[in-house]
């Protein structure tokens, strides 16, 4: 992975090297041209559903202004609503760079990545995004897409950092590991984590029927805590 690293780090910065160079040689000869226009009809034509029109429109938005990330991160909307995620990776690249606390840009280049084959570089980005962020969300998705590539020490260990940082409200990243121990045939944790998760969310269908179909019934007798009401 760290050889996937160097090259999505350089092929990073020489993309934004590049826009930057481009968006100044616009500047010099358009001066401070507005795709406003580009971005409305492109903002319209998604509302109809018009997902190739409105690809056309955001295209000339970037083009004009390469850094609007607003513009990309709708070009790419546009491309997988067209099946193509490979493109749609290159404008949510740039999207997800220029604003990278937005978690519907990053969930969704993740898809593209996914979509696109790009197995190595969805690994990459969502480690370096979690390693980053440090939140749980991050950590959760990282533990959830590590699991669908088969690689399910990184995902045990990304679910493992994402309970440690949790603040203890959420029942979700007990839920995930909960399922991912089910899948490696450990019950004996999976239950664990199942009671963790119920602790947090007595009143929850999904954990008490999961604990149920392990044999154990929730309620007073498990924790002192009742889910009857």
């Amino acid at each position: 992975m760290k050889r996937s690293t160097i090259l999505s780090n350089l092929t990073c910065a020489i993309l934004l090297a590049t826009i930057g160079c481009a968006e100044q040689t616009k500047t010099a000869i358009l001066g401070e041209s507005s795709n406003q226009p580009f971005l409305e009809k492109g903002s319209y034509a998604m509302w109809q559903g018009r997902w190739s029109d409105a690809a056309a429109e955001y295209t000339e938005a970037v083009a004009l202004h390469p850094g609007d990330w607003m513009a990309q991160y709708h070009l790419g909307q546009c491309y997988m609503e067209m099946d193509n995620p490979q493109m749609a990776s290159q404008s949510l690249a740039i999207a997800e760079s220029l604003r990278p606390a937005n978690t519907d840009i990053a969930d969704l280049y993740a898809e593209a990545l996914l979509r696109a084959g790009e197995r190595d570089h969805l690994y990459t980005f969502l480690q370096q995004r979690a390693q980053k962020l440090q939140t749980a969300r991050a950590w959760m998705v990282f533990a959830e897409y590590t699991m669908d590539l088969d690689d399910p020490d990184s995902a045990m260990n990304a679910i493992n950092t994402a309970i440690a940082i949790d603040s203890g409200d959420n029942a979700r990243p007990y839920i995930i590991a909960a399922t991912f121990a089910e899948r490696l045939g450990d019950d004996e944790l999976a239950i664990t984590r199942w009671q963790e998760a119920w602790i947090i969310e007595p009143t929850s269908p999904e954990i008490s029927d999961a604990l149920r179909g392990h044999g154990i019934v929730p309620g007073p007798t498990m924790t002192g805590v009742d889910d009857s009401q």
